[in-house]
């Protein structure tokens, strides 16, 4: 009886299991699944909170340091008759007093406008996430709608030549055909089989990658397939835009971070004053006392400091503009290099699937029917279909490698999730 309760709770933490499986799974169409992972993203949210803070650093950065309250005793005597007495030496003090640093407003204003070039450049940086993003997510999903698509195809041949099977072991029961017939079929079904195992894995990956990605269990692609049978745009429009491209944008707010910096460097010999007003009380038999003092900074050797670090700033502006420039030029080659790729891809893929397949395909169907009136041998017509198969899955990787590169063109920069 114990046996029997325990068999049923078992059975039914199992269908529950099953259950919320099926209810966290999901199909996804690409628009879907970009939104998703923008949401889900760790890197986009912590950009956007390093964005929130340089911003607020920029605004206390013009501001004036707090004022610095000075209180304590001066001028107490340790030696002679008086030694260690706060009453009888006549300039024994109890002073207070306040002190408030004044910094200039065209240094505060400089530190500010390096903040806020950093924050330009974190902005820009979050557009580097999103179209890395985009381009892994995007490429992600063409993977699993078209590793999908393979393995339907492989799976509809595997079902065909196990029907060819059963009718094999037929003849053979009846004597009109060998018994090696049936060995023959079964090791074409294994090594078939062998093919659909690695076409569910493809599958398999795709789904674990937009998990890693979204957040969500995407069982299946839904929805409409992007245009990746032809590019984006005209490749002469591609480069023109590569001044849009999200890491040249960065390169280029870097070189405004650097530029910012030499131009606070070009103002840090500009002396600070300090201002401190203070009042001290004596003893009875004294006056009190009260006091202005300054402090005034003196770049007595400023060709050894603030000119040294105004020089090192400019170098660094020089080399942020050359980055910039050899990001233009890595830019240039990466979308011709892209383009290279994805027209070869396509050509590859237009062979497979407007010349090759068709062939196999009649290649398949005239042994099919040369077998049925017996003019053809049943090992004839088992390599015809691993020929098919064979074609099928190279046809699909091609398709595979097109879509890839197109994702990679397409979302160079974000996108707004239109397809």
């Amino acid at each position: 009886m114990k046996q029997r309760s325990l068999s049923l709770w078992l059975g039914g933490v199992l269908f529950a299991a099953s259950v919320s499986a099926a209810a966290n799974a999901a199909e996804l169409s690409l628009q879907q699944t970009l939104t998703a992972a923008e949401r889900y993203s760790a890197e986009l949210s912590a950009n956007r909170n390093q964005s929130n803070a340089l911003n607020a650093m920029a605004d206390s950065a013009r501001e004036l340091p707090d004022p610095k309250l000075k209180f304590g005793i001066e001028n107490v005597p340790v030696q002679g008759s008086n030694g260690h007495r706060f009453t009888r030496e006549g300039m024994t003090m109890q002073r207070i007093g306040i002190m408030q640093d004044y910094i200039s407003r065209e240094k505060r204003d400089r530190k500010a406008e390096v903040i806020l070039a950093q924050s330009a450049s974190s902005k820009a940086r979050a557009e580097v996430i999103r179209a890395t993003l985009q381009r892994a997510t995007a490429q992600a999903w063409l993977d699993l709608a078209l590793s999908t698509k393979a393995l339907a195809s492989a799976r509809k041949l595997v079902a065909e030549t196990k029907r060819q099977a059963v009718v094999q072991k037929a003849t053979v029961a009846s004597g009109s055909s060998p018994a090696s017939g049936v060995v023959d079929i079964h090791m074409t079904l294994l090594g078939m089989q062998d093919k659909v195992t690695l076409a569910e894995r493809d599958v398999t990956l795709a789904q674990t990658r937009l998990l890693q990605l979204t957040g969500e269990q995407v069982d299946a692609a839904s929805g409409a397939m992007p245009r990746y049978q032809r590019l984006p745009a005209d490749p002469a429009l591609l480069e023109q835009g590569v001044m849009e491209h999200p890491e040249v944008v960065q390169a280029a707010r870097e070189a405004d971070v650097a530029k910012a910096r030499s131009a606070q460097s070009a103002v840090a010999a500009k002396p600070d004053v300090g201002v401190e007003v203070y009042y001290a009380h004596r003893a009875d038999d004294y006056d009190d006392m009260a006091g202005v003092m300054f402090t005034v900074d003196l770049p007595m050797f400023r060709s050894q400091r603030q000119d040294k670090d105004y020089s090192a700033d400019v170098s660094r502006s020089r080399e942020a503009n050359d980055q910039l420039a050899l990001a233009k030029r890595e830019h240039v080659a990466l979308v011709r290099s892209l383009v290279a790729e994805y027209q070869y891809a396509r050509t590859l893929w237009q062979r497979q699937q407007k010349e090759i397949l068709p062939l196999q395909r009649q290649r398949l169907s005239l042994l099919e029917a040369q077998y049925r009136s017996g003019q053809s041998s049943l090992a004839e017509l088992l390599d015809a279909r691993r020929a098919l198969l064979d074609a099928e899955l190279t046809a699909s990787n091609a398709e595979k490698a097109v879509a890839q590169a197109w994702a990679a063109i397409r979302y160079l920069t974000p996108q707004e999730n239109t397809l």
